[in-house]
């Protein structure tokens, strides 16, 4: 499930109403079967809110109309949103805790796992800040994702020694084998982790909202990152991949807001990282802009073709952003939180479609974005395009022609000579990239230099922007 699907649901159950088939002593239920043989799963209480409170005991079985039904569920979201829940006993005919079933019960802090549950699904302990220790009985074969996010104060899993899926290494989840690991501590306390070297999978959402962590290793058995990996780790500021990461879904970082670099062993072959920003191999496709990475205006290469969901999710730091004409796709989010955005370069002709659709859509691309005031700069005989293109009309200043608000090179670290025709370029104190853009967006030159200064050769005379060392440089050749 995306991230952004997770919130929708999470929003959605704010207002709803609700309906069950009967009530005991306080406890709401729905008939799950008919049948012999009979079974009933706990709900959501009276109309659309929650009223839980204190010690609820479930029983194993409860009768109605003269029926007995065997509680064998915990529903969706039965418990959800119950401040003044305290604790809850479950019965061991209870096989399954379904998803967001005890979300936001933030003093929740006595609920034993019967031994008879098989399934805990997404989201179940979302929010539940009281839990200090989870245990995990051998009867549970399957975990869903997002379980344990925002419980602050949980330290440490264990499970039992039966298990036949599952384990805890020094309180840390992981499956059985210890080739994935499913789920970190968030109220855990140490800055930095280093995976065990059995992983090769790091799951969905393992680490969200793991506050305390600043830093972690990734070791080289690792292949695979799942979507959303260290959501809302709010410390996290920059973190290692090794070349055997083979794949690389979605964003892991999302809403990391402390995050400055991505770092990725050159020797990788999926993915890259250019200036501490996460690329596809090829740069094709851009991933991840960290939202606490210095420096105020950033150029998507021309490269790009494609710029994936929440890319550029809460960059608060950027006030200009261009978007080349080489880019064809962009999907949800790009630019979501981007509450101090100013200037929006598009250097297309025609405005990339931002349509919704059923499958994998581009929706709130500008959501947080101040579209009354941020100026949106497009070609020369673009505007009306713009200007009735779905999202992009949202924004009221739409200006035909690109800002000039570049510094020319005196007044940036970057130094440049012109010689014999060339142009000798230097103020580099690393490995940096550097690219040359036409005012159109269109790369002339990209070449990356490993010493203090380079020589470029351009096609003709006229006015570039030079981008190194995050920096954008107006020139005249």
């Amino acid at each position: 499930m995306k991230k952004s699907s997770v919130l929708f649901v999470i929003l959605s159950i704010v207002g709803q109403s609700w309906a069950y088939d009967f009530s005991s002593n306080g406890v709401f239920y729905n008939i799950i079967s008919g049948v012999s043989p009979y079974k009933a799963e706990v709900t959501v209480g009276l109309g659309s809110s929650n009223n839980y409170s204190g010690n609820v005991v479930v029983p194993s079985s409860v009768t109605h109309n003269s029926i007995n039904y065997t509680v064998t569920a915990i529903g969706t979201y039965a418990f959800n949103s119950c401040p003044d829940l305290i604790s809850v006993t479950l019965p061991n005919t209870v096989t399954s805790i379904k998803s967001w079933a005890f979300m936001s019960c933030y003093n929740l802090a006595n609920l034993t796992i019967p031994a008879s549950v098989d399934t805990i699904g997404d989201g179940v302990f979302w929010g539940c800040q009281s839990f200090t220790s989870v245990n995990i009985p051998a009867s549970v074969r399957k975990i869903g994702y997002y379980q344990f996010m925002g419980c602050k104060n949980l330290t440490q899993f264990t499970v039992d020694a039966a298990n036949p899926y599952f384990s805890s290494v020094n309180g840390v989840l992981h499956n059985k084998r210890q080739t994935i690991l499913v789920a970190y501590p968030p109220g855990k306390t140490e800055n930095t982790y280093t995976v065990i070297s059995t992983v090769d999978t790091i799951a969905n959402s393992s680490f969200g909202n793991c506050d305390y962590l600043t830093s972690m290793t990734i070791p080289s058995t690792v292949l695979y990152v799942e979507g959303h990996t260290f959501i809302m780790c709010n410390n996290l500021s920059t973190v290692y991949f090794p070349a055997s990461v083979a794949y690389f879904n979605n964003n892991p970082f999302y809403d990391c807001k402390s995050m400055t670099a991505v770092n990725i062993d050159p020797a990788n072959p999926v993915i890259e990282s250019v200036d501490g920003i996460v690329f596809k191999k090829g740069l094709e496709t851009i991933i991840y802009y960290p939202p606490s990475k210095a420096g105020s205006s950033y150029t998507i290469p021309s490269t790009v073709k494609y710029v994936r969901s929440s890319t550029f999710m809460n960059c608060l730091n950027l006030n200009t952003i261009s978007i080349p004409a080489s880019v064809q796709t962009i999907r949800s989010g790009m630019l979501e939180g981007c509450a101090n955005l100013t200037t929006i370069n598009a250097y297309n002709p025609t405005p990339v479609d931002l349509t919704a659709t059923t499958g994998d859509e581009s929706k709130g691309v500008f959501k947080g974005v101040d579209t009354l005031h941020c100026v949106l700069h497009v070609p020369v005989g673009s505007r009306s395009l713009y200007a009735n293109a779905f999202q992009w009309k949202g924004f009221t200043n739409i200006v035909e022609g690109f800002s000039s608000e570049i510094p020319s090179e005196n007044t940036s670290p970057i130094k440049i000579i012109r010689q014999n025709g060339q142009l000798i370029v230097s103020g580099f104190t690393n490995e940096t990239l550097v690219t040359v853009y036409n005012l159109q967006g269109t790369a002339f030159y990209q070449q990356r230099v490993h010493e203090a200064s380079c020589v470029i050769d351009l096609p003709m005379h006229g006015i570039y922007i030079l981008k190194a060392i995050d920096k954008c440089v107006k020139l005249v050749y």
